[in-house]
């Protein structure tokens, strides 16, 4: 079985590679998102429907401005997913 942060990432890859556009070949969980990743403000906006609709999880502003690199934004995603789901 999959661990929730093996999920997470792979999930958030997937996003970022098929609603973003973004090449995760080049991405690692300390990527800054708006420096290395290039994500801009229209592509915070396609993740975080495409973040709730995989994970049911809404991300608030805060937790966006919070995330400076890939691992950050796993890690808010991890602490929002339901307890059943974290284990």
């Amino acid at each position: 079985m999959e661990s929730t942060t093996e999920s997470v990432s792979t999930g958030l890859a997937k996003i970022m590679q098929d609603d973003m556009g973004v090449d995760i070949r080049r991405v690692t969980r300390d990527s800054r998102l708006i420096n290395d990743v290039g994500l801009d403000s229209v592509a915070f906006a396609v993740g975080m429907v495409a973040i709730e609709d995989r994970f049911g999880v809404a991300l608030s502003e805060e937790d966006l401005l919070n995330s400076e690199t890939v691992g950050d934004l796993e890690d808010a995603i991890a602490a929002k997913l339901p307890s059943a789901q974290r284990s």
